[in-house]
């Protein structure tokens, strides 16, 4: 398909118009972004796009315990700039907005999170949006020509440095940012389809040549990489500097110089997300679950894991989950939901009680003071009621029973064929039984396994499992391909039931 034209992004050409100002006159730029993978590859994509044309920016990514989310007044303290652009973020920022106002820096926002709408997150639809003033605003969610609006904050990006190559008439060719590009797509779990698909698929290829330092890396240490691989070893990774210390080492290894600075970094990061699990595993293993259907919980926990916590907990009790870390007389939680449970509107009918709030359908952060959780915890519980039981319910795309005489490597690459799997393009899955003939513990509750259909044997693995195997099992699971001894099918152990 073709993707959309960047000019279908309301006020870009406004947009580049400053930016091209900005060089010419030589004024000082800086990009401020976010600590996820998204923010951390928006920044490379625009770092590595000005080196092109010799111009010097300044990046900042905020640290979430020192400055907390985003464009804030307090990041601002340490911003000296003309220009002030914000990726991946910047849609909620009315306060340092109206700052650089005051100060007289332009502030360009590029964002693709929703804004807010007669004080709340909404569609648009049922009113005007309540947008920061900056000097210009450029997001899918408020561009009514841009046709499809689920699109991350790095592909935000990627326009903008689209319209500045067009206003400035440079020979760039923007598909080479397309490795990093897609890691951000998948890692902030966008749907794959449409544009998002197209781009993906363009990336993985791009990421497999291994064409820049930390793409090198990457392929050495995972051989061939997809969509799986980027949503469960490469973006945890990258992920874990914002949530244990700082990004700045994820945004240094997407634009290191060399394999030997790539790796550098990469050692980083891997430590950073060993840590990081270590840190979820002891959390998780001290929270004992009340039978409510809203789940809070609140304690002494590293902040920057509460976010994954609460997504173990929904996975685990199949309910709605807050997790609060405790800051002084303040709780700071992250919120995550599941089936048709909106968690945004919930938490906002409790707005009285909040001191800070953002998010949407499925996912939230707030900020509540300690005296106020029993009140919150309370509230939510009776609020909830009004959702029924099939709301709780989460869409598994089960095809159905597959018997291990028909799992091949002709099957495999049929599924293949429709790959990218992940948001709205989910991995088929299956159900079969087999009789269990060999347990390996590899680490972290992580387990292969021999399995024994009729005469017909298959590996397997299951990832923190934390029961006890049964001589026979009933199972859910999906196909992979395992070249540790030349090509065969794996299957991943997904519920054993």
């Amino acid at each position: 398909m073709n993707i959309p034209h960047f000019s279908l992004l309301s006020d870009i050409y406004k947009a580049a118009e400053r930016i091209v100002k900005a060089i010419q006159t030589q004024e000082k730029i800086v990009v401020v972004g976010d600590y996820d993978v998204d923010g951390t590859s928006s920044l490379a994509i625009m770092k590595l796009f000005f080196e092109k044309i010799g111009v010097d920016l300044e990046i900042v990514i905020p640290n979430r315990f020192v400055h907390g989310y985003g464009l804030s007044p307090k990041i601002l303290k340490e911003i000296k700039a003309d220009l002030i652009i914000t990726v991946d973020n910047g849609i909620t920022s009315f306060e340092a907005a109206k700052i650089c106002k005051e100060t007289g820096a332009d502030l360009i926002i590029t964002d693709h999170h929703t804004p807010i709408i007669n004080g709340e997150s909404g569609d648009g639809e049922s009113g005007e949006f309540k947008m920061p003033d900056a000097y210009v605003i450029i997001n899918p969610k408020i561009s009514p020509e841009f046709p499809f609006k689920e699109i991350c904050g790095a592909e935000v990006a990627w326009y903008l440095c689209a319209s500045i190559k067009q206003r400035m008439n440079l020979k760039i060719d923007l598909r080479e940012f397309l490795d990093i590009l897609s890691i951000a797509i998948i890692a902030d779990v966008m749907p794959l389809t449409h544009m998002n698909r197209t781009l993906v698929n363009m990336g993985l290829k791009r990421l497999n040549m291994a064409l820049r330092p930390f793409s090198r890396i990457l392929v050495r240490e995972f051989k061939e990489i997809n969509s799986e691989t980027i949503a469960f070893q490469i973006a945890p990774r990258i992920n874990a500097a914002g949530r244990m210390e700082s990004a700045y080492a994820a945004y240094n290894f997407l634009v290191s110089k060399s394999e030997e600075e790539a790796f550098r970094y990469y050692l980083e990061l891997d430590r950073l997300n060993n840590l990081r699990k270590e840190t979820e595993k002891e959390i998780i293993e001290s929270i004992e679950v009340e039978d409510e259907d809203f789940i809070l919980f609140y304690g002494d926990f590293h902040e920057g894991v509460v976010g994954i916590i609460a997504s173990r907990l929904v996975q685990k009790h199949k309910k709605p989950a807050i997790v609060f870390s405790k800051k002084g007389e303040f709780l700071k939680g992250s919120g995550r939901s599941l089936g048709n449970i909106d968690i945004f509107g919930l938490v906002s009918e409790c707005k009285d009680l909040l001191e800070g709030f953002g998010g949407h359908k499925m996912a939230c952060g707030l900020t509540i003071r300690k005296e106020n959780f029993e009140k919150l915890k309370k509230t939510l519980n009776e609020k909830i009621k009004k959702y029924s039981e099939d709301d709780f319910f989460i869409e598994d795309f089960v095809l159905g029973e597959l018997p291990f005489c028909e799992i091949d490597l002709e099957l495999l690459d049929i599924i293949k064929g429709y790959e990218p799997f992940g948001e709205a393009n989910p991995k088929p899955k299956f159900i079969t039984h087999a009789k269990i003939e060999h347990i390996q513990n590899l680490k972290d509750n992580h387990y292969k396994l021999i399995l024994n259909q009729n005469g017909i044997y298959l590996p397997a693995v299951i990832f923190r499992f934390d029961g006890e195997f049964d001589d026979n099992i009933t199972f859910k699971f999906n196909l992979s391909e395992n070249n540790y001894y030349g090509r065969e099918v794996q299957l991943i152990i997904e519920e054993i039931l």
